[in-house]
Formats: structure tokens, C-alpha cells, sequence
């Protein structure tokens, strides 16, 4: 009888389109938080920019629902099917895709922009009794609505770019928006914003933002085309694989976007409270998303690819051999982060956001809001990688009903823990459903393989050094406690993250080398 074989290791490819992809996404992350930092030092953390947050949030439910979420659910794999057959079947599949994802975005663009009371009535109820701040929110939804025809077909071209073996550029893309509303600020501070009412400002944030979204889809172009992509318009109720893909896709966008359903939940219950509240709920989740975006999103983007792959040529030794190292990469970083975060809310969210008119106090609620989320941080990285498992293996039915139980859950931890934390109750609601989500993509068949591939013994060492590192930082914030919010973030990072890698050293985890590229 032949022995069983070893599984292989995760191939080469992955560690190096994962540190592409998360170079990307850190530098346009950084743009980001210099973005949203210049966004409430022009215009404060009260009511003026808890409008523009709450319009941006419907946004963002329909661009990671109908663009990311659609794409990544159904796209990818059906693309790598059809170039699997021939460059040209990939060409044509491209083609009907971009066709029905251009026109339904517009639809949804359209029906946004004329429905927009309601859209805000349904969304951000509680601003029904501040009038002036209701009709604000409306009129900022309706301007922001062609940004999501542009970054749906970005997400298109970015994935067809992935599948292709393109990470790095296609990730720079979106750095196109911070830098547009960067440049919007500058000039807003500067003697562009004279004389114009606050309200007529953050108009033209809306449409600067709205700008950067066709200035990303002129950037992808020139790859799109080179790596034999065109733009011709073709009927995609033709196409069979289209079809297909629909069926997988329709069902499962809303599961790829499951933080953003649940900070939109957030922002519903956060129109009851103080002003400022969704403004603290935002610029936390920008928080939160760092290390969730440079390591769990990136990580489950550049696996979908190769895990479609393995599924549909049945190597499921290859497929738990990706996925388990993918799962080590992101713990590396998602248990630390978490505990650091925890630590050092208040002083990140100081050091960060209190600039301009964004106040002490508004500090305060953010970095409240920060700390409850940050318990959830395990269960948003788990979430982005078991979805995306999922998908690749063909399983649109484990994601939809986790998802939707989610979104049940966080609902209904919402409301009594509003009445009784506020706006830091409605992210300790959105911590625990993720953590409740988390649990149950682990049980489900296609995961608990890969993830329980990693030893046990990995994830007692990272919390273990992931614990010295947070002791570090706690140290470090009530020893600086009397000096200004900066130094002690710039002593505590690097600091922590030194100590944490000296502890996996002497833990003998040779795994952090996935981190390290086997330098350390």
C-alpha cells in the first residue's frame, strides 16, 4: 500500500504576491489615515461629518456588495475556468462581465441618486429630527453615487488584473482617492474655502470623491490592456458562464462585505446617538481595517485565485496547504495587532485624528470605539479568509447563512448595548457577532482542515508574545502619560514589535519567518 503523502507547502507565489499586495495596500493606507486625519482637522468630528460618513456608508454597502463582494464571490473562479479552456474564453467572459457590472452599477447609481431621502431615511433614521443634517446627508448621497459605477468596474479590472499575477500596481489604484481628497483639503484650508458656507464644503468633498473614482479606472486601463483585456460591450445573458457565475455571485456579495453590512448596522443605531458618534464609528473602522486589509483581505485576495485553481482541478492537498499557511500569516498579525490596538486606542486615536477641530473629548469616544472593536479583530480576519475559502472551493451556501446569522446577531446586541455603552455598546455588538461568525466558519467542513493544519502550539506562542508585546504597550502608555500622545505611539510600536519578534525567536516559532522572509 503506497503511504498517504505529506501535503505540500503553500507555493512560493503566495508569500510573494501577498508581500506585493500588502506593500500596496500599506502605502494606500497611510494615504487613507492622512486623508481622514485632514478630513476632521478641516471639519471637525460633529454633525457636518457624521453626514458625510453616513452617505459614504450606504455607499460602501452597494460597492462591496455589487462590485468587491460580486467579484470576488463569482468572478475569479469562473475566470479561471474559462482561461483554463483558453486565453480567448477569458477574453469573452471579461468582456459580458464588465458589461453587466458597468450597467447595473449605473442602474444602482441612478435609482440611489433619485431615492436618496429615502435611502437616508432608511439608513440614518435619526436624522429625521435634525432637518438641516438630513437634507445634507441626502444631497452628499447623490453626488457620491457615480463614484460607485467607477469603483465597481475597478474592482473588476483590479481582479481580472490578480488573476493574471498582478498585485502591486493594481493595488495602488485606490490611492487615487485619498490623494484626490487630500488635494481637496489643501485647498479648502488654504484660500480656496473662503467664503463658502461649511455645508457647500463638504458638497465638494463628495465630488472630489466621486472625481478620484474615474481617474482609478484611467490607471488600471493601460494593464487592463496589456495583460489582454478589452473593453467591447457584449451581452452577458449570452454567455453561459456569465450566467453561471450570477448564480454564484447574487447570493454571496453581501457575505464578502460582512464588516461593512456591520458597521452599516452601526451607523443606523448611531444616528439616535450624540453627534459625532458615527463620525467615531468611521474612523475607528478605518483603524481596525489596517491590519485587516494588509494582511486578512490581502491574503484572501491572493489566494482566491490559487485556491479556485486547486479546487477545479480536485487537488484539495494543495487547496489545505494554501489556506493553512494563509491562516498562519494573518494570525501573525491579527492577535498581535489586536492586543496593541487595545492598548495604545487612546493615544493612536490622539495622535492620529486631534488635530484642526477635532477635539479631546471626540478623541475620547473614538478611541472607546476603537477598543471594543478591536476585540473583534480576530473574528474580521478569520471571516475575510473563510469566505474567501469558501468561494474558492465552490461552497456559496456556508458564507451566506454565517453571514446572515451575523448580521441577525449584531443586530440584536445593538440596541441594549446602546442603551447601556452608547456608541462603544454598538462596537462591542459588531465584536461579538464577528467572533460568533468566526466560530462557525472554523466548524464548517471545507476550513476546519486548513485551520486546525496549523498546531495548536502556533497559536499558544503568538498569544504568548503577542501578550509581552500589549504588557510593553500598557507600560509604555502610563509612563508617557504626561507627554504628548505621539511619543508614546512612537515608542510603543516599534518597541512592542520588537519585543513581540524577540519572543517568537526565543519561542523557537520558526513560522515568523513568513513575516521576516527567513531574515530573523
Amino acid at each position: 500500500m503506497r503511504e498517504k503523502s505529506t501535503p505540500p507547502p503553500p507555493h512560493s507565489s503566495f508569500l510573494e504576491n501577498l508581500r506585493a499586495l500588502s506593500s500596496a495596500t500599506l502605502l494606500t493606507k497611510v494615504l487613507g489615515y492622512a486623508r481622514d486625519a485632514g478630513l476632521v482637522a478641516v471639519f471637525g468630528g460633529g454633525a457636518l461629518t457624521d453626514a458625510y460618513y453616513a452617505a459614504f456608508r450606504i455607499l460602501n454597502v452597494f460597492r462591496r456588495t455589487v462590485g468587491e463582494g460580486a467579484v470576488n464571490a463569482g468572478f475569479i473562479p469562473a475566470l479561471e475556468k474559462e482561461k483554463a479552456v483558453s486565453s480567448a474564453h477569458g477574453a469573452v467572459f471579461f468582456s459580458a462581465a464588465w458589461t453587466l457590472v458597468f450597467f447595473v452599477s449605473l442602474a444602482l447609481a441612478s435609482l440611489g441618486a433619485i431615492f436618496r431621502h429615502d435611502l437616508v431615511r432608511l439608513t440614518s433614521y435619526g436624522f429625521t429630527a435634525r432637518p438641516e443634517q438630513f437634507l445634507l446627508t441626502a444631497a452628499v448621497t447623490a453626488i457620491l453615487m457615480p463614484h460607485l459605477i467607477f469603483v465597481n468596474v475597478s474592482a473588476l479590472f483590479q481582479s481580472a488584473l490578480n488573476a493574471a499575477g498582478k498585485f502591486f500596481l493594481p493595488a495602488l489604484a485606490p490611492a487615487a482617492f485619498s490623494l484626490s481628497i487630500i488635494a481637496y483639503l489643501l485647498f479648502m484650508a488654504g484660500s480656496g474655502g473662503a467664503g463658502l458656507a461649511d455645508n457647500v464644503k463638504i458638497m465638494g468633498l463628495a465630488g472630489a470623491a466621486s472625481l478620484s473614482g474615474l481617474i482609478q479606472v484611467l490607471i488600471l486601463l493601460p494593464m487592463l490592456k496589456k495583460a489582454g483585456y478589452g473593453l467591447a460591450l457584449s451581452n452577458p445573458f449570452k454567455n453561459a458562464a456569465v450566467s453561471r457565475s450570477l448564480l454564484l455571485a447574487a447570493p454571496a456579495a453581501a457575505a464578502m462585505a460582512q464588516d461593512q453590512i456591520a458597521l452599516f448596522v452601526n451607523t443606523m443605531f448611531a444616528s439616535f446617538l450624540e453627534p459625532g458618534s458615527i463620525t467615531a464609528i468611521y474612523n475607528a473602522a478605518r483603524v481596525i481595517q489596517f491590519p485587516v486589509s494588509l494582511f486578512a483581505a490581502a491574503a484572501a485576495s491572493v489566494t482566491l485565485p490559487e485556491l479556485s485553481r486547486h479546487s477545479a482541478d480536485n487537488e484539495p492537498e494543495r487547496f489545505g496547504a494554501v489556506l493553512g499557511g494563509a491562516f498562519k500569516t494573518t494570525a501573525l498579525i491579527i492577535i498581535p495587532a489586536a492586543l496593541g490596538l487595545m492598548a495604545l486606542s487612546l493615544p493612536i486615536c490622539r495622535t492620529l485624528f486631534e488635530h484642526g477641530r477635532f477635539t479631546r473629548e471626540q478623541s475620547g469616544l473614538t478611541a472607546g470605539v476603537l477598543f471594543y472593536l478591536s476585540l473583534g479583530l480576530a473574528g474580521f480576519g478569520v471571516n475575510k479568509l473563510a469566505a474567501s475559502a469558501c468561494y474558492g472551493a465552490g461552497d456559496v451556501k456556508t458564507p451566506v447563512k454565517i453571514v446572515l446569522f451575523q448580521t441577525a446577531l449584531n443586530a440584536a446586541l445593538c440596541f441594549p448595548l446602546m442603551r447601556a455603552m452608547g456608541a462603544e455598546g454598538l462596537a462591542l455588538a459588531t465584536a461579538l457577532s464577528s467572533l460568533a461568525a468566526a466560530a462557525l466558519f472554523i466548524r464548517a467542513a471545507k476550513i476546519r482542515g486548513a485551520f486546525y493544519r496549523v498546531e495548536p502550539g502556533f497559536y499558544l506562542k503568538t498569544l504568548a508574545a503577542s501578550a509581552l508585546m500589549c504588557a510593553f504597550c500598557l507600560g509604555a502608555t502610563r509612563l508617557l502619560s504626561d507627554v504628548h500622545p505621539a511619543y508614546t505611539v512612537a515608542l510603543a510600536v516599534p518597541g512592542g514589535i520588537a519585543i513581540y519578534f524577540g519572543a517568537l525567536k526565543i519561542l523557537r516559532l520558526e513560522e515568523r519567518k513568513l513575516l521576516t522572509g527567513g531574515r530573523f
